[in-house]
C-alpha cells in the first residue's frame, strides 16, 4: 500500500512539475488565413522589360497563369494550364504583395488541397494577358516542402507562418 501512495506522489509530483509550455503552440486550423505574395528580397524589383516596380505589379496583376497536373485535389495525366484572379481584396499595397486564400492548400474543412503547391511555370499577368512577374518554381517547391511537413505535424502555427513568407515574385527581366 505504501508502495502504492509512493507512486501515485511520485506521478502528481512529476505531472506538477511539467510545464505547460514545454511543448509549442501549435495553433489550430484559420478558415480565413490568406496567402502572401511578396516581391523577392534582395534582387532589384523593376522590370527591365516593362520598367514596372513591385508596387506596380502588385497593382496591375490581374491573374495568375500556371501548369499542373493536379486539377480538385485529383492528380491528373495530361498536363493542364490553369488561371486564377486576383480581386482588390487580394491586393495588398503597404507591403506590396498579392494575396490567395489559404483554402488554396488548406481546405475549409482541414484537407490538405495540392493543386496549387504542386504547380509549376506560375506568371503573373495583367489585364491584358501580359507576364509582368513569375513565382520561380523552386519557391513552389520549396514552400511546398516545409508546408507539407508542418501540416502533417498538425502545426498550423508555422503553416500560416510560411503562407505569409515562403511565396516571393519576380519581375520579368530583359534576360529571360
Amino acid at each position: 500500500m505504501k508502495k502504492i501512495l509512493f507512486f501515485i506522489f511520485a506521478l502528481l509530483a512529476i505531472t506538477a512539475g511539467c510545464d505547460k509550455n514545454d511543448t509549442p503552440d501549435k495553433g489550430k486550423l484559420d478558415p480565413n488565413a490568406t496567402i502572401l505574395i511578396r516581391p523577392a528580397k534582395g534582387v532589384k524589383l523593376k522590370s527591365t522589360i516593362t520598367g514596372l516596380t513591385a508596387m506596380e505589379i502588385v497593382e496591375q496583376a490581374i491573374g495568375l497563369r500556371l501548369r499542373t497536373h493536379w486539377l480538385n485535389n485529383a492528380y491528373i495525366e495530361d498536363e493542364k494550364t490553369g488561371e486564377r484572379g486576383f480581386a482588390d481584396a487580394q491586393r495588398n499595397l503597404e507591403i506590396p504583395a498579392l494575396k490567395m486564400w489559404g483554402t488554396d492548400i488548406i481546405s475549409q474543412s482541414g484537407e490538405f488541397v495540392k493543386d496549387f503547391l504542386y504547380s509549376y511555370d506560375i506568371y503573373i499577368t495583367t489585364e491584358n494577358n501580359d507576364t509582368i512577374a513569375y513565382i520561380p518554381n523552386s519557391v513552389i517547391e520549396n514552400a511546398r516542402n516545409k508546408i507539407e511537413v508542418a501540416f502533417s505535424d498538425e502545426n498550423y502555427t508555422e503553416v500560416y507562418r510560411l503562407f505569409d513568407e515562403a511565396f516571393t515574385f519576380l519581375p520579368i527581366s530583359a534576360q529571360e
